[in-house]
């Protein structure tokens, strides 16, 4: 049996214009091929494609042992789904083939444009090819080629696609849309843009509604201000708000670097949190910050390091390590904040607990401050600073460096400068070389004292050797309001009085020397640290 709607046919073509899709409707209804909405069973082998529309109808014996074969604003339908397309073909086993212009709808929920398309009625699924474009709300989907599951709700490409929505636009090799979750799945050359960053991965997964991003293996994220790298986490564009984890890192145009087991970050306001193996590297001034917590506030310009946290500034042949409870960087930033603007001097703070380490140099006080613009580092509150065989003390000491070294440090109210004589007998631990005075400026030369000048009550007890430093002669007591002395290899080579003096060479049988200690001495040599570990030592932190 064949039936056809010729256009040629004058008394049909009239006839058929007259009664319309209800005539066309009569006639494939004693079909096999159609069913009623009545009869949509298929796991009974029965038919659910229905034909709503279509200019001409024909069975075609040669193409699938007798496939109906619609031409001209074909449209279909099944179940929840509608399909228009210029040409269609379907066959006995529930399925259709659809050419041009292809159009699938979803209940008003999503729409699938393509050039050619394979629906399964059994199967729910619907297979299309050609230029495809994908719509749902604000969301877009162009591809290549792609399998539309009804039942599961999930769009499935593989041969490249696009993703955009009303921010983003993303493209992969793979992805997998499901839109009951509103989630897309995407693998291999994953690229997201975004006006204020992009992101380049291997494995993403991403919610339109949310507008977020989660990611699964190795991560870069560029924006304008600063980038971002981790192996795990999610990353919201409407908020801002971002979570890394596994290698995490923010690294800031000027060559600042956060990183982290965990950060958490607000792009909005600038504001981040860093957790476990926190490390900040400053790349410009060698120097790197460690914890296992960090805040960072890049409106203040500020970042907050505690829980071991450890400052290192690398020398050209030694390293500083500086240890506090609690540090804190001024005038550091992770973005461009200082933008054709002149770059701000840094400020460490470093609060309770403070104790350094250099080769060459070792101090220890409860709160210190570095100043970048000054390279000056002030101890506050019992400060003491060995440098070779030197102890320094005083209420407040300010070290000033040049050239990256020593080169004076202000020693201010009761300083006192002592070392143990190292021409002592074995064994002694009382003798001293000592210099006291209200205030102090003691001046370096290679990381080692050279000249101190003592500015009022100046008082200096040193023991005097004979020219092969063999023999004692006796130990030089004087008192005088200021006086300028000399040292070479931690001795005191010559002193200089300022003003009239009092001085006394005592000799070595009247020598004893635990009465030759200027009053409010005190040897701290047992809190001084000997290596870096022992910088940890006091602190509960």
């Amino acid at each position: 049996m064949e039936f056809e709607c010729q256009q040629n046919n004058r008394r049909g073509y009239f006839f058929l214009q007259r009664t319309g899709f209800l005539w066309l409707s009569i006639l494939v209804s004693h079909s096999p091929l159609f069913s009623q909405k009545t009869s949509q069973q298929n796991d009974k082998g029965k038919q659910t494609i229905q034909i709503r529309h279509a200019n001409t109808l024909s069975r075609d014996k040669s193409i699938a042992n007798g496939a109906e074969r619609l031409i001209g604003n074909v449209s279909l339908e099944d179940d929840s789904v509608l399909m228009d397309c210029d040409s269609a073909w379907i066959f006995s086993d529930n399925s259709f083939l659809a050419f041009s212009k292809v159009h699938l709808n979803r209940r008003d929920t999503m729409d699938l444009y393509g050039d050619s398309l394979h629906y399964n009625g059994n199967t729910k699924q619907a297979e299309m090819f050609g230029k495809i474009t994908y719509i749902q709300k604000k969301t877009t989907l162009t591809t290549s080629h792609l399998i539309y599951d009804v039942n599961l709700s999930t769009v499935h490409y593989w041969d490249g696609g696009t993703l955009v929505d009303s921010s983003n636009t993303l493209t992969s090799m793979l992805g997998t849309y499901r839109m009951k979750e509103k989630l897309a799945c995407f693998k291999e050359q994953v690229k997201l843009v975004n006006p204020d960053y992009v992101v380049t991965c291997d494995t993403m997964n991403y919610s339109p509604p949310l507008q977020t991003s989660y990611f699964l293996g190795p991560t870069h994220i560029k924006g304008k201000a600063n980038s971002m790298y981790c192996e795990s986490g999610y990353y919201n564009s409407f908020s801002g708000i971002s979570q890394f984890s596994q290698h995490a890192s923010i690294t800031g145009k000027k060559g600042e670097k956060l990183s982290g087991d965990q950060i958490f970050y607000d792009k909005t306001n600038d504001i981040g949190q860093a957790l476990d193996r926190v490390s900040l590297q400053d790349s410009a001034d060698n120097i790197t910050i460690t914890g296992e917590y960090a805040f960072y506030n890049g409106n203040a310009k500020s970042i907050l390091v505690t829980c071991r946290a450890l400052m290192l500034q690398q020398y050209d042949k030694d390293t500083l390590h500086l240890h506090a409870d609690t540090l804190i960087g001024q005038n550091i930033t992770l973005g461009d904040t200082n933008k054709g603007k002149t770059k701000a001097p840094k400020l460490l703070l470093a609060f309770h607990h403070v104790l350094f380490f250099k080769k060459d140099l070792q101090g220890k006080c409860d709160s210190l401050t570095y100043d970048e613009k000054d390279s000056l580092m002030t101890m506050m509150y019992s400060p003491v600073l060995w440098s070779d065989a030197n102890q320094l003390t005083a209420d407040t000491m300010k070290l000033h460096m040049k050239n990256k070294e020593m080169n004076m440090m202000d020693m201010r109210s009761n300083a006192f400068i002592a070392s143990r004589d190292t021409a002592a007998a074995p064994g002694d631990t009382v003798q001293f070389n000592q210099i006291k005075g209200r205030n102090m400026k003691a001046f370096f030369a290679n990381n080692k004292i050279q000249k101190v000048k003592v500015m009022g009550n100046a008082q200096t007890i040193y023991y005097v050797y004979s020219d092969n430093n063999k023999e004692m002669v006796g130990a030089n007591r004087a008192d005088c309001s200021n006086m300028l002395i000399f040292i070479n290899a931690n001795r005191i080579k010559s002193i200089t009085f300022l003003d009239k003096p009092d001085a006394t060479l005592y000799p070595q049988k009247d020598i004893k020397p635990s009465d030759f200690l200027l009053k409010n001495f005190r040897w701290r040599g047992k809190e001084k640290p000997q290596s870096v570990n022992d910088i940890f030592g006091d602190s509960p932190y």
